[in-house]
């Protein structure tokens, strides 16, 4: 398995703030299956928003990756950037 350490890019989250999954994948640059996968193994959890859609609050977040150094490993297949909806 082809793995990388990724650093994610958090200086743009707000600890008040809860993001949806897109706009989190947006915003630290991880894929949709990565924070699905995070969620999974219990770092953050997901609530529903305002229009229903699954999204992470940004100090559980900010809490996770502040305790990993805000780096995670990832597939290379993993990191992409494309936003399909």
């Amino acid at each position: 398995m082809n793995t990388f350490m990724y650093e994610m890019k958090v200086k743009e989250l707000d600890e008040g703030t809860t993001y949806p999954v897109d706009v989190l994948a947006g915003m630290t640059g991880l894929g949709f299956d990565t924070i699905r996968r995070l969620e999974r193994e219990g770092k953050f959890t997901f609530v529903k928003n305002g229009d229903g859609a699954e999204a992470v609050r940004g100090k559980e977040f900010l809490d996770w990756a502040k305790s990993v150094g805000n780096k995670i490993e990832v597939e290379k297949t993993d990191y992409s950037h494309s936003h399909s909806h």
